[in-house]
């Protein structure tokens, strides 16, 4: 059944892991320089300055994320199977932790080391992951509750 409320959580984990493409993650305002923080690029707020970051500095940002984004949307049409849909979920989730702490342990000092400054966590898209982490949690409880029902179910007959 497509429509049992862990579909909807995974629908709204997808919608927040796409909104991270569209809303800047962190900001850092320093001495030398004041950077942005998307999931696709780094860019600077002072015209004509371009950051000193490779081209590559953001590809497992933004594979980890599309990753994240196709597997919540692939988990929602795995209804029939519950115990691939929790597995299919459970990797969604640690691709998740896994970007988030990139972000705030390898990309966020960088942008600090770069800018001189400090980051600030003001934007709304620092909190899109924590959103989506969230709307995962809550997915996988859904699951595990109709899986326990299938079985109490099962036990009866």
């Amino acid at each position: 059944m497509i429509q049992r409320i862990q579909s909807l959580y995974l629908l709204l984990a997808a919608i927040a892991m796409g909104a991270t493409a569209y809303f800047p993650l962190a900001d850092a305002i320093g001495a030398k320089d004041s950077l942005v923080l998307y999931i696709y690029k780094i860019g600077s707020l002072i015209p004509d300055s371009i950051p000193d970051f490779p081209v590559y500095f953001m590809w497992p940002m933004i594979g980890i994320a599309s990753l994240a984004f196709i597997m919540s949307i692939i988990t929602i049409f795995l209804f029939k199977k519950r115990m691939v849909q929790l597995n299919v979920l459970r990797i969604a989730v640690i691709l998740l932790l896994v970007m988030i702490a990139l972000f705030f342990f390898y990309y966020t000092p960088e942008m600090e080391r770069v800018s001189g400054g400090i980051i600030g966590y003001q934007v709304p898209g620092t909190y899109l992951p924590i959103i989506t982490f969230v709307f995962y949690v809550l997915a996988y409880r859904g699951i595990m509750a109709d899986e326990k029902l299938i079985r109490s179910a099962d036990r009866l007959r």
